[in-house]
Order: structure tokens, then sequence, then C-alpha cells
């Protein structure tokens, strides 16, 4: 699990999720790992495209959802 808060990890956050594994952010191997969690803010949401922002959020829904049934 990996918390992300505030603006000022925002660019961290956008590397670590749309950008491909790198050596020079390590926290982009999370994205081969098949247990991963990443919680962040809205403010950590500002480097990342507006299309990823609503299908993680749409993802959230659908989770919660199953959840309640």
């Amino acid at each position: 699990m990996i918390l992300i808060t505030g603006s000022h990890k925002a660019f961290a956050l956008y590397k670590a999720i749309e950008e491909g594994v790198n050596h020079m952010w390590t926290v982009s191997a999370f994205q081969m790992h098949p247990c991963t969690i990443m919680i962040c803010d809205e403010d950590a949401t500002q480097e990342l495209r507006v299309k990823t922002v609503k299908y993680f959020k749409a993802l959230s829904s659908v989770h919660q959802k199953m959840i309640e049934d």
C-alpha cells in the first residue's frame, strides 16, 4: 500500500501511474505487482490526466457497489 498526499507529491504519482516502469522512479515498479494499492488525495492527482482520474474513480465506485451487495 502506498499513500500519496499533497500537491508536492503529484509528479511522483504521475510517474508511478502514467509512465512506464523506470529505474529513476522506483515507485513505478509497483505497476508490476498484482496486489498494489495506491491511495491518494485530490491534490496529489493534479499532474494526472483527467482520463486517468476518471478511470480510477469509476473503479472505486464499482468496487464499492460490489462490497454493498
